[in-house]
């Protein structure tokens, strides 16, 4: 194919917020002649933001096991994978011990029919709020662990040093750099940029890990009915938007790098 699945959605990524923009302009145009309007927007983008993160990495698993897919023979696959794949068929009530023995005699069958991937058993049976725990344990189901703890010790953590201006000015930048890495597959990965050795110092709750915990809590005031008031300014929900474009540039990379070619 000419064009794998990471690389469609890399190259899509800013158009998905294109509503988003919309609507915070229009608050913006309605703060002096409708207070009411402005801030019923402004929470309602707040609500939209977590959806839209939501949708996000139900599509980036999407992406990477097409891609996968596409390029992998399934004897070839990580050994994480293939296991993820074949919880699908396990009952789950029977115990670990019966589970790993049908899991491995599945990996051995579908070694030898190289058996096509499909998306649903790296994904919640039900929909799930983009919570770090949840985002942990997607990633976890395709082999890479401690994600949050990898963006800590990587360039992504700038972004909250920075405000809007200079978000803005870099988002197109990285975009254009993976779209590039992720033109071929297997991916490009010239200058790593995620340390597998991640700090193992306490269990401190990252930046981004926090980020995602108060953007939660406010999707939840908002959408259950306990805040009635403005939460966030535009300026504030805006900074907030790219923060989250960042985070999803970043999960992209970290899979361009797992699956990539040094």
């Amino acid at each position: 194919m000419s064009q794998n699945y990471i690389n469609l959605l890399i190259n899509d990524l800013e158009r998905r917020w294109n509503e988003i923009t919309i609507l915070l302009a229009s608050a913006e145009d309605h703060i002096e002649t409708d207070i009411d309007l402005h801030d019923a927007i402004c929470r309602s983008v707040t609500v939209l933001m977590v959806a839209n993160l939501e949708g996000f990495y139900k599509e980036l698993i999407k992406s990477i096991i097409n891609d996968i897919n596409d390029y992998y023979d399934f004897v070839d696959l990580p050994d994480a994978i293939k296991r993820g794949f074949c919880s699908n068929f396990l009952d789950q009530k029977s115990g670990p011990n019966i589970q790993n023995e049908i899991t491995n005699k599945l990996i051995k069958n579908f070694d030898v029919l190289n058996a096509d991937l499909n998306h649903e058993p790296f994904l919640f049976d039900r929909n799930n709020n983009p919570k770090p725990d949840v985002i942990e344990k997607l990633f976890k189901g395709l082999g890479v662990r401690k994600v949050f703890k990898r963006l800590q010790s990587s360039r992504y953590e700038q972004v909250f040093r920075e405000e809007n201006s200079y978000l803005e000015r870099k988002i197109p930048e990285y975009i254009t750099e993976i779209s590039n890495l992720s033109k071929t597959f297997p991916y490009q990965s010239h200058n790593p940029c995620f340390s597998e050795q991640t700090s193992s110092a306490g269990n401190n709750r990252t930046f981004w890990e926090e980020f995602l915990d108060d953007l939660n809590r406010s999707r939840h005031a908002i959408a259950h009915g306990n805040e009635y008031s403005n939460v966030e300014s535009v300026r504030g929900l805006l900074l907030i938007k790219n923060k989250i474009i960042f985070l999803q540039i970043a999960f992209i990379h970290i899979l361009v790098e797992e699956f990539g070619m040094n």
